[in-house]
């Protein structure tokens, strides 16, 4: 009986170990799927035996984790190994977690003292950001100790509280997993290797590396090497990634064709001569990473050779998710090269701010600048705003000093420049430029102790723009061959939109000016008002062309108009009470009001009628009118009156300048007293009214008259008393005083004389003389040839204390 128990027993078990085998699978899934699917774990597919040698083999087991799919085939286990045959991860986007932000903690791991050894002979790892599956090997020859060959080379151990070792990759690798066409990682060869560790909580690497860059942008290639030690360290907690950097060399090397990206002009030249080829770029002791923020405490570039540029940034930190808005850093650059002798920046960025200063200096300018010039000085400083899609505010300042500069025909000496440029937020805008010479020369004219300061202001809102200009300019002195210039100065108001108005006001000499002008593309118009003034300060521009010339008082005024791209212009000049001195000549009193025209070289003036009171010139002319016109640059005076020696005398024409004509002047009831005793001392008294006409005639600057006479105008009488000579020839010739004597008290019925006058002055008189002496009652018919230089008499009479007189006068009236 016991034995039949015993086979019905035994039965039992090996039918329920039978049905355990055959149904092991689902068993197994039903047992331990819920204990895997507390740690996030799903077991979706699983099928294992056991062998003959006791040993268990799966041939798939498949296993999700945060839609992460691992697939093992091949699997052969027992108590000393577990050997994976092939083993396939799938990597694809985490989903969202909701613990996503707790923290991580140190490693505290339950790690068995003894356990099967794990070796897996191909791992695949696929995603869709490699090229193609990353395969590795991985084997644990010692318990905790793994290395990993095929695409990447690595060991590593494990303890409960920390991982570690080392690996090496390089871009080989890098290039066949992930797709790198048409990437700069294309350019890219490295190769390093790297030991690594990990608590859990921060994972450090720390190794050498040697990368090498290279690409190409049209002609130009770059060079970046790379060579040293990096270490690496990233919190998972903080996300802070940190990188020591400075152990390494970094270089930059350019090739000569560089240059070629410049684009062809006058200035390409001196720009591709002044860059260096070969640089080095200086990494800081650290560089942080933490919530997309960069930080960089310092960054220096440094070129190789004698042109020396040393390029720092300082204090960097920047926002790589908008670092154009969020990035703050210092910036300062030297630069020397054999051209430049130096060119620093110091400048501070904060986000859309940045401020600072700049400094140039030259010893000469470039060859590519149309102009020379030495000892050039250029420094300033800004501090501008907003200058990232959108107009910038701040001011920018520019100081140029130059010992020397020639350009354009024009050459000057010691210049400073001042240049600021402001804006504000409602984009109103002010530019002042302020310049000052010692002196500049431009061709014949030179300009000594020269300044002008001009000021714009603008609005570069929406809509037209418009500019308000407003300048002043002082220059001590403008000199030329032909005209001298002083103490002039000019204050200027103008509006600049699309064409100028300006408008000027100037003092030239103490003369005063006017000037409105309009500029365009079509037009120039320009207008001149002389606003009434006193003429003595036209003294200075007329002593430059006649010394003998000057004005004593009087008034003036005038308004010209036209347009400079026409050439032609209007005017209306205005002469009151101008009082004149010509050497010793005196005119008083002139008074005038003419118009005219400017058109291509022309001038021409509309007849106009003039007022002289008195005309001094050993004679007194009183009451002189006339007119006088310009007709295409040729001026003439006609129809010319006035009172002179108690009668009239008048002229009908005469043209200014031109080498031959004859002027035909006129005398009508001429005192005769007043004539023959011009000089006061010769004891000849004629009395009587007389005529005449005397034909002058003007050749190639000389003047004589030509057939002139002169004649009595009804009787008169002569007298001659204590005249030296007319008693010399008495007692020197007796015989003649019976003749001669009858003149001494002689009733004169008519008188006639030819009138000759030489170019020199000699004066020749034909005179014929008759009349009636009373007291010898005797007619009398005298013929009398009489020479004498009147320009020496004239000179003599002009000379006398009657015209010093007046010209004292006049002049104590206006304090000179």
């Amino acid at each position: 009986m016991f034995k039949r128990v015993g086979l019905i027993v035994g039965a039992i078990l090996l039918s329920i170990l039978l049905l355990g085998y055959v149904f092991r699978l689902p068993l197994l899934q039903w047992a331990i799927a819920p204990e895997l699917k507390k740690a996030g774990i799903t077991l979706s597919c699983l099928d294992f035996s056991i062998t003959s040698e006791l040993n268990i083999y799966a041939d798939k087991v498949c296993v999700n984790y945060q839609n992460q799919q691992l697939q093992l085939t091949g699997i052969t286990a027992n108590i000393k190994r577990i050997d994976i045959k092939n083993a396939v991860l799938t990597v694809n986007p985490f989903p969202k977690n909701d613990n996503a932000n707790q923290l991580a903690k140190n490693l505290d791991l339950a790690l068995p003292s003894t356990r099967p050894l794990i070796s897996i002979k191909q791992l695949a790892v696929k995603s869709d950001q490699l090229n193609k599956p990353l395969k590795i090997s991985i084997l644990e020859p010692t318990l905790n100790q793994f290395n990993v060959t095929g695409d990447i080379n690595a060991s590593a151990i494990l303890t409960a509280d920390k991982v570690s070792g080392q690996f090496a990759v390089n871009d080989t690798l890098l290039k066949q997993v992930i797709n790198t066409k048409n990437t700069l990682i294309a350019c890219v060869n490295f190769n390093t290797q790297q030991a690594f560790s990990f608590d859990g909580i921060e994972l450090k690497l720390n190794g050498d590396i040697s990368a090498q860059f290279t690409h190409t942008y049209e002609q130009c290639q770059a060079n970046v090497l790379t060579t040293g030690k990096l270490a690496t360290h990233f919190n998972l907690n903080s996300q802070a990634l940190m990188l020591n950097t400075d152990l390494l060399n970094n270089k930059i090397n350019l090739t000569p064709s560089c240059a070629n990206l410049i684009s062809p002009s006058e200035y390409a030249g001196f720009v591709s001569n002044q860059v260096p080829l070969n640089w080095q770029l200086k990494l800081p002791q650290s560089i942080r990473l933490k919530d997309s923020e960069l930080s960089l405490p310092a960054i220096n570039l440094v070129s190789e050779g004698v042109k020396q540029f040393d390029i720092l940034m300082t204090d960097t930190a920047v926002n790589i998710k908008s670092p154009l808005e969020n990035v703050q850093t210092n910036l300062s650059a030297q630069i020397s090269t054999p051209d430049i002798n130096n060119f620093s920046v110091n400048a501070q960025l904060v986000g859309t701010t940045i401020k600072g200063d700049y400094a140039v200096a030259l010893e000469s300018l470039p060859e590519f600048v149309p102009a020379t010039a030495n000892g050039l000085s250029l420094g300033g400083h800004f501090d501008i705003s907003e200058f990232i899609d959108s107009k910038p505010v701040g001011l920018i300042n520019a100081k140029l000093t130059l010992n020397s500069v020639d350009a354009f025909d024009i050459s000057a000496v010691q210049y400073q420049g001042d240049l600021t440029a402001k804006m504000d937020k409602q984009l109103n805008a002010e530019v002042t430029l302020t310049h000052q010479f010692k002196s500049a020369q431009y061709k014949k004219f030179k300009a000594t102790d020269i300044s002008n300061t001009l000021t714009a202001n603008a609005n570069l809102g929406v809509g037209e723009l418009f500019a308000e200009l407003t300048a002043k300019t002082n220059i001590k002195a403008v000199n030329s061959p032909d005209i001298k210039l002083n103490n002039i100065k000019v204050e200027s108001n103008g509006l600049q939109s699309r064409a100028l108005k300006a408008t000027h006001h100037a003092f030239i000499n103490d003369v005063e000016l006017v000037i409105n002008h309009h500029v365009s593309a079509q037009a120039n118009p320009f207008e001149v008002i002389i606003p009434e003034q006193g003429v003595l300060p036209l003294n200075a521009f007329i002593s430059q062309f006649e010394p003998l010339a000057q004005l004593t008082e009087g008034k003036f005024n005038g308004y010209i108009s036209g347009d400079v791209n026409l050439q032609n212009a209007s005017f209306n000049i205005g002469v009151t009470h101008i009082g004149a001195l010509y050497n010793d000549y005196l005119a008083s009193d002139l008074n005038s009001v003419f118009s005219g025209q400017y058109n291509s070289g022309k001038l021409n003036v509309k007849p106009t009628t003039f007022n002289l009171n008195e005309f001094r010139a050993g004679a007194v002319v009183k009451n002189i009118k006339g007119q006088w016109q310009v007709n295409d640059n040729s001026a003439l005076v006609n129809d010319i009156t006035g009172d002179v020696f108690g009668g009239e005398f008048s002229l009908d024409t005469y043209t200014v300048g031109k080498p031959n004509q004859v002027a035909n002047v006129k005398f009508e009831n001429i005192d005769a007293s007043k004539l023959v005793t011009l000089d006061d001392k010769s004891g000849i008294v004629l009395t009587g009214r007389l005529a005449g006409a005397l034909p002058v005639h003007f050749n190639s600057g000389e003047i004589e008259i030509i057939d002139g006479s002169l004649f009595s105008q009804g009787t008169g009488n002569l007298k001659i008393t204590n005249n030296a000579a007319f008693d010399s020839v008495m007692q020197q010739q007796q015989e003649l005083q019976p003749v001669l004597g009858l003149l001494t008290n002689l009733d004169i019925q008519k008188l006639n004389s030819s009138v000759a006058l030489k170019s020199d002055g000699w004066l020749k008189l034909g005179v014929n003389l008759q009349g009636y002496n009373k007291a010898e009652q005797q007619q009398v018919n005298f013929n009398y040839n009489h020479e004498e230089n009147v320009f020496t008499l004239l000179r003599a009479l002009r000379l006398s204390d009657e015209i010093t007189q007046k010209v004292e006068q006049q002049y104590s009236q206006k304090g000179n």
